[in-house]
C-alpha cells in the first residue's frame, strides 16, 4: 500500500504496525464475523471460539459442557447499570469465574481464570480494525470502533482516532466513543481501557470517564526513560535516540503484554459513589511509581539490615494528582506479593480528619482495612495483627507522660509504615517512637507538597525520592488547573500583626495547643477580635457575596470562606446571609452542643449530616454555593466545581499549600482557581511561602496581575483582526446594520485559512484569560467586544468546510457548559439576511438566489458559505449516487484546494462555484423531471456510467432501474440482509434474472453489473 495522508494510513495502520511488532495477532473485522464461526451475532462482542481454546488452556481441567457454560456466564451478564455490568465482569477477570458442576457424584466449585496474569504467553493478544457490532437496542444498524484488542477473545481495549490532518482532535475521538457506548453498550462494558488519539495527541481512560480524567501516557519502561518536547500542538517524545508520537509512547509503554495485564489486574478499581461505582484507572505515573516502590519494599523488607536499609523512599506528587489513590493502588499490590508473608502496612497520618479521609477512601475498595481509635488497640493491633492495613493517627505513638517509655510491641520484618503528608515535623519528632516499637519495620513518606529545600530530614526518615510529578508536570498533562490569587480590601489587610512569626497557621485549633509559642496565642486573640468588628465583618461580608456573584454570573461553581475562628465564621455568616442576592451558604467547623454557645447549634453537625453537606457541596447541581471553614475541609477534601477560595485566615508554607490547592482539580473546562485574600497572605509570598524555593512559588501561585497583562495583550491581537472596524457600538445596531457590520468583520478574518485559524486560536485563549480574570473591572470592561469576537468566531465554523483543531466540538457549542452564560453572543449572520429574504421563499441553487449573491460585495462570506452549502449537499449526494455527482465533488475539492493555495482570486472562486452549484441543479431537476426517486436515478446514472451498455434507448434503462430499486425493496427490511451472503446472493439471482430479460445476454456483463448494483445497495441503504 502506497503513502497516504489519511487517518487509517497514519494513525490505524500505524497502531497495528507497533502492536504487531510488540507479539499481537493482527485479524480485521471482516473476518471476525459469524459467517467465520468467530462469534454467535454481530450482537455479540466476545470471540467465541478463541475464547473457549483460551480458557480450555488456562484451565485444563475443563471440558467442552464447562467451557460453553463459562462462556454463558460471561457473555451475558445481566444489570441494568452498565457500571455494575462493567464491575461484575472485571471481577471475573481478576478473581475468577466461580463455576459449580457435577464431578460424578461430587458437586465441586472451582475458579476458572479467563486471563493468565502469570505468564502473558498463555494467552491470545489479538488486534483488529473496523470491527462490526450491531446496536443493542436496535436490529440492522452497526458500529465499527477503530480498533479492538482482545485478550483471549474479550475485547480489552478500544481505540478512536482521527487523522494528523483531519482537522479534528483526539477529543472528537473521544466523542466518537460516547456516541459508540450509547449503541454498543455490550461492547464497551468489557473494555478496561479506551484511547482517543489523532496521532499527535493521545490519551487514554476508562469508560466511565470524562473527557477531563483521560491521561496521557510518558513512559516506556519507567515514569522518567522518555525525553518530552513540546510543541504548539501536542509533542514529541525521544526514547533512546528515538523519536516516537504520543501514540507510539502509550502503546510500547502501556499495551507491551507484561505491562497491559499487570495494569488491568492491579490498577482498576470501582470506588463506591453514593448508591453506585465510579470505575478509576491509574495515570501512567501512578503505574510506575507503585511498581517502583514495591520493589523498593521487597528490597527493604527482605534484604534490610540496618534501619537505614529500611527506609523505602519518599512519594512526592503535587496536590490534586491522585496521591491517595496511589497509596491504595501500593497497598492492594503489595499485600499479594508472596514473599512478604503477608504483610502488614500501617497508615498514618498527623490529622484526625485526614485518618477518616484516608481510611474512607481504602474502605470503599479494600474491606480488610482497618482503623484505630486508642493508643491501646493500636499496641495490640501491632502485637497480634497477622497481616492486612491498619490506620492510625501519628498521635498514637506520642507518650501518655513524659516520663513513660513507649514500650516495644514486636520486632516482625514484614511491617511497612506508610507516612502520609511526611514532610511535617511531628514524623520526625515520633520516629524514635516508632522505632522503639516496631524497630525492624520498613518506612516509606508520601507528600504532596514540595520537601523543605532548607530541611532534607524527611529523606533521613524515609529515604530518597521513589518518584516526584511536580505542579508544572500535572498542569501540563491537565491533571491539574493553575492557582491565581488577587488581593482585595487591602486596606483591612492585617499582615504586620503576623507575617514575622513562625507558623504554619494561626487559628482557634492552633490557639488551644498548650504547646504553641505564646506569640502565636497572642496573635490569634488580637487578629480575631480585630476581625469581630462590625467594620471588618461588614465590608468581608459585602466584597465577598459581590465578587462571588459576579464570579457566577461568568461560570458556574463553588466558594470556601476560610476563616480564622468559630466565632468569626458564625459571625461573618450572619453578615453574608443579610446580603441582597446572597448565594447558598453554610458554615462547616467542628464542636459540642453541650459545651459550645447556643449560637454554633445550628451549625454543628453529626457526622452522618456532615457526610450529607460534603455530598450536596461536591454536587455542582445542588447548594450550597458557598461554605464558610475554620480547620474542616482544608485537607484531602476534593470539590472539582470549587473555584474560588477567599480567605480571612493566616496561613504559610505547607498549610497554605495544602489548602488552596482545594480549587486545583479539573473540572470541564474550569480555566483555573483563583484565591482571594483579604488577611494579607500575599502581600509578602516570600514570607508567607519562605520554605519554598522562589520557582516552587511561581508554579504554585500566579498573580491575576500577570493574567491581566496577558489579557491586554491577547486583546490587542484580536482586536487588532478588526482594525479600523467601529464594533464596539453593536449592541445598540439595527439587526440590518449588526449584519453588515459581521459581514465587515468576516471579510478580515476569512482572508485565508491560516487567518482564520489564528483568529480562533487567539479568540479561545482571550476568553480563557477573560474568565480566569472575572470580574475584575479590567475584564469586565471588555465583555461586550468578546460577545462580538464570539459572533464572527461561530461564523468561521458555521461555514468551515475544513474543521478547524482549535475549534473542538465542545468550542462550536460554547468553550463549554461551564462557561461564561453573560458572553452568549447572537447567532451569525448568513447571506439571507443580507438578500433580506424569508428563506422559505428561495431555493438555494435557484438562478435568482445564485445571481443575487455574487452581487454581494462580502466576497469571502459569499464563497465561503457557497463552500459549504456544495460540500454538504454533494457528501450526501455522493453516497446515494456517487456516479452523478462524484465528478461535481472532486470539481469542488480541487476548487477548495486551489483557493487554499491562492492560486485563484476569490471572485473567480465565486464565478466556479456558482457554475457547481447549477450542475447541481441540473442534476436534481433531471430526477424530477424523470418521476425518480433518490434510488432509481442512482442506478440509472450507475447504468448509464457502464462503459458499452448493450442498449441506446434510455427509456428502457429508466425501467430497468425501477426494477432494479423494487427489487432492492423487498430485502432491505430483513435484519442483517446486508451481512448474510446466502441474503445478497439471492438479490443478484434476481438483479441477473431481470437483466436477461431485458435483453442482456453477455454473462460478464450481467455478471458484472449485477455485482455493482448490489454493492451499491450495501453502502447506500
Amino acid at each position: 500500500m502506497s503513502a497516504q495522508l489519511t487517518e487509517e494510513y497514519m494513525v490505524e495502520n500505524h497502531a497495528i504496525n507497533v502492536l504487531k511488532d510488540l507479539g499481537y495477532q493482527y485479524v480485521h473485522g471482516s473476518n471476525l464475523t459469524p459467517d467465520e464461526k468467530e462469534r454467535e451475532s454481530y450482537r455479540d462482542v466476545i470471540l467465541k471460539k478463541r475464547f473457549i481454546s483460551a480458557i480450555k488452556r488456562i484451565n485444563p481441567w475443563l471440558n467442552n459442557e464447562l467451557a460453553e457454560r463459562v462462556y454463558q456466564i460471561v457473555s451475558n451478564i445481566d444489570h441494568p447499570d452498565p457500571v455494575m455490568r462493567g464491575k461484575i465482569f472485571y471481577d471475573m477477570l481478576t478473581t475468577g469465574v466461580k463455576l459449580t458442576f457435577k464431578d460424578g457424584n461430587e458437586e465441586k466449585t472451582k475458579l476458572v481464570w479467563l486471563v493468565d496474569f502469570s505468564n502473558p504467553d498463555n494467552n491470545e493478544f489479538l488486534a483488529s480494525n473496523q470491527f462490526e457490532v450491531e446496536y443493542y437496542y436496535e436490529r440492522g444498524r452497526f458500529r465499527r470502533p477503530d480498533l479492538v484488542v482482545f485478550i483471549n477473545g474479550i475485547p480489552i481495549a478500544i481505540f478512536e482516532f482521527k487523522g494528523f490532518n483531519s482537522g479534528e482532535t483526539a477529543k472528537d475521538a473521544f466523542y466518537d466513543h460516547k456516541a459508540k457506548m450509547k449503541d454498543v453498550p455490550q461492547l464497551y462494558q468489557y473494555a478496561q481501557i479506551l484511547v482517543a488519539s489523532d496521532g499527535l495527541e493521545t490519551k487514554y481512560g476508562s469508560p466511565t470517564s470524562d473527557w477531563e480524567r483521560f491521561f496521557v501516557w510518558e513512559g516506556i519502561e519507567s515514569d522518567d526513560d522518555v525525553e518530552v518536547e513540546e510543541l504548539e500542538e501536542g509533542a514529541i517524545y525521544i526514547y533512546k535516540g528515538k523519536t516516537l508520537t504520543s501514540l507510539d509512547v502509550l502503546l510500547l509503554g502501556l499495551f507491551e503484554k507484561s505491562r497491559l495485564l499487570e495494569f488491568i489486574e492491579d490498577f482498576i478499581i470501582y470506588d463506591k459513589a453514593g448508591k453506585g461505582y465510579v470505575k478509576k484507572i491509574a495515570t501512567y505515573y501512578q503505574f510506575y511509581t507503585v511498581r517502583k516502590a514495591v520493589e523498593r519494599t521487597i528490597r527493604a523488607v527482605l534484604y534490610g539490615k540496618k534501619p537505614e536499609d529500611r527506609r523505602i523512599g519518599v512519594v512526592w506528587h503535587t496536590q490534586g494528582s491522585g496521591k491517595s489513590l496511589t497509596m491504595l493502588f501500593y497497598a492492594r499490590k503489595v499485600l499479594k506479593i508472596p514473599e512478604l508473608q503477608n504483610p502488614l502496612l500501617l497508615f498514618i497520618t498527623d490529622r484526625r480528619e485526614l485518618d477518616e479521609q484516608l481510611y474512607g477512601v481504602f474502605a470503599n475498595v479494600l474491606p480488610i482495612a482497618d482503623h484505630v481509635e486508642t493508643i491501646a488497640e493500636l499496641q495490640e493491633t501491632l502485637k497480634k495483627a497477622k497481616g492486612g492495613i491498619v490506620f492510625a493517627t501519628i498521635q498514637k505513638f506520642g507518650r501518655r507522660s513524659k516520663d513513660e517509655e513507649y514500650p516495644f510491641l514486636t520486632g516482625r520484618k514484614n511491617i511497612i509504615v506508610i507516612a502520609d503528608e511526611a514532610h511535617r515535623s511531628q514524623y520526625r519528632q515520633l520516629a524514635q517512637n516508632l522505632r522503639k516499637a516496631i524497630p525492624n519495620a520498613s518506612f516509606m513518606g508520601f507528600t504532596a507538597t514540595p520537601i523543605d529545600y532548607e530541611d532534607r530530614s524527611t529523606t533521613l526518615v524515609f529515604g530518597d525520592y521513589i518518584s516526584i510529578y511536580p505542579m508544572d508536570k500535572a498542569r501540563r498533562h491537565g491533571v491539574v488547573v493553575p492557582i491565581y490569587y488577587e488581593s482585595r480590601l487591602s486596606e483591612l489587610h492585617l499582615t504586620n500583626e503576623f507575617i514575622d512569626l513562625e507558623f504554619e497557621e494561626i487559628s482557634e485549633r492552633v490557639a488551644l495547643d498548650p504547646e504553641e509559642k505564646e506569640a502565636v496565642k497572642k496573635a490569634f486573640a488580637k487578629l480575631e477580635r480585630i476581625m469581630l468588628t462590625d467594620e471588618y465583618l461588614e465590608k468581608v461580608a459585602k466584597d465577598i457575596v459581590e465578587h462571588f456573584n459576579k464570579r457566577l454570573m461568568e461560570f458556574d461553581g463553588k466558594a470556601m470562606v476560610v476563616t480564622i475562628s468559630r466565632k468569626v465564621a458564625v459571625e461573618l455568616y450572619k453578615r453574608i446571609i443579610k446580603q441582597p442576592n446572597a448565594p447558598s451558604v453554610a458554615v462547616v467547623m467542628s464542636g459540642n452542643k453541650s459545651k459550645d454557645p447556643k449560637e454554633f447549634h445550628e451549625h454543628i453537625r453529626s457526622k452522618k449530616e456532615l457526610k450529607e453537606l460534603a455530598d450536596k457541596f461536591k454536587d455542582p447541581e445542588s447548594d450550597p454555593k458557598m461554605v464558610i471553614v475554620v480547620d474542616m475541609w482544608l485537607t484531602g477534601f476534593d470539590v472539582p466545581c470549587l473555584h474560588t477560595m477567599y480567605f480571612w485566615k493566616p496561613m504559610k508554607n505547607h498549610s497554605l499549600v495544602q489548602a488552596i490547592a482545594r480549587v486545583n482539580r479539573v473540572f470541564k473546562d474550569k480555566p483555573g482557581g483563583l484565591i482571594v485574600d483579604y488577611i494579607g497572605i500575599a502581600d509578602d509570598l516570600r514570607k508567607s511561602l519562605s520554605k519554598y524555593t522562589l520557582e516552587q512559588i511561581r508554579e504554585t501561585l500566579t498573580n491575576i496581575n500577570e493574567v491581566l497583562a496577558l489579557l491586554k495583550e491577547k486583546y490587542d491581537i484580536v482586536s487588532s483582526y478588526l482594525s479600523g472596524l467601529d464594533y464596539r457600538n453593536w449592541k445598540n445596531l439595527s439587526s440590518e446594520e449588526l449584519a453588515r457590520l459581521t459581514a465587515q468583520a468576516y471579510e478580515r478574518v476569512a482572508k485565508d485559512e491560516n487567518t482564520k485559524k489564528n483568529f480562533v486560536k487567539n479568540f479561545v485563549a482571550l476568553k480563557k484569560l477573560y474568565l480566569l480574570a472575572t470580574p475584575h473591572p479590567e475584564a469586565i470592561a471588555i465583555k461586550e467586544d468578546l460577545a462580538f469576537f464570539e459572533m464572527i468566531k461561530k461564523m468561521i465554523v458555521k461555514y468551515s468546510v475544513r474543521k478547524i483543531r482549535e475549534i473542538s466540538r465542545d468550542l462550536e457549542k460554547e468553550i463549554s457548559t461551564l462557561i461564561s452564560k453573560s458572553i452568549s453572543a447572537k447567532e451569525p449572520i448568513d447571506v439571507f439576511d443580507l438578500l433580506k429574504k424569508d428563506k422559505p421563499e428561495i431555493s438555494i441553487f435557484s438562478e435568482e438566489f445564485l445571481r443575487e449573491i455574487q452581487n454581494l460585495e462580502y466576497k469571502n462570506l459569499v464563497a465561503e458559505m457557497l463552500t459549504k452549502i456544495l460540500n454538504d449537499t454533494l457528501r450526501v449526494k455522493m453516497r446515494i449516487n456517487p456516479w452523478r455527482y462524484k465528478s461535481l465533488y472532486e470539481r469542488l475539492k480541487e476548487l477548495i484546494e486551489k483557493h487554499n493555495t491562492k492560486l485563484i482570486e476569490v471572485s473567480e472562486m465565486i464565478s466556479r462555484l456558482v457554475e457547481i452549484a447549477r450542475e447541481v441543479r441540473k442534476a436534481e431537476e433531471e430526477g424530477k423531471r424523470l418521476n425518480m426517486s433518490d434510488e432509481e436515478y442512482a442506478f440509472y446514472s450507475l447504468l448509464l456510467s457502464y462503459p458499452n451498455l448493450p442498449m441506446e434507448d434510455k427509456r428502457e434503462v429508466e425501467e430497468i432501474a425501477r426494477e432494479v430499486a423494487k427489487i432492492l425493496s423487498g430485502y432491505v427490511k430483513i435484519s442483517e440482509w446486508k451481512r448474510k451472503q446466502y441474503m445478497k446472493a439471492r438479490i443478484k439471482a434476481e438483479v441477473k434474472i431481470a437483466l436477461m430479460k431485458r435483453g442482456f445476454k453477455n454473462y460478464s456483463v450481467i455478471n458484472e453489473l449485477s455485482e455493482l448494483i448490489v454493492e451499491h445497495a450495501i453502502v447506500m441503504v
